[in-house]
């Protein structure tokens, strides 16, 4: 199965999303899941961290960007819980 992203490499990342009653499956590559789960675990732990400075507005701005684009579009195929 390809990465639903790319479409190039071979999927290894698994996830499925609820959204109300509806569940979307997302199969990723490693590259793909990285690239929106390293920004997200990064100001995670960031914000986390006694001591740490804030999310910067560029930081919080690709934070946006990724979490906009991991959210299941609207005609996305789901299934029922």
């Amino acid at each position: 199965m390809l990465c639903q992203r790319c479409g190039e490499r071979e999927a290894e990342i698994f996830q499925t999303q609820r959204v109300g009653d509806k569940l979307y499956d997302r199969d990723l590559c490693s590259a793909c899941a990285k690239l929106d789960y390293g920004v997200f675990l990064g100001a995670l732990l960031q914000s986390q961290a006694p001591g740490a400075a804030p999310l910067t507005e560029e930081d919080e701005r690709e934070l946006r960007r990724v979490l906009d684009q991991a959210a299941p579009s609207e005609d996305a195929p789901a299934r029922e819980d």
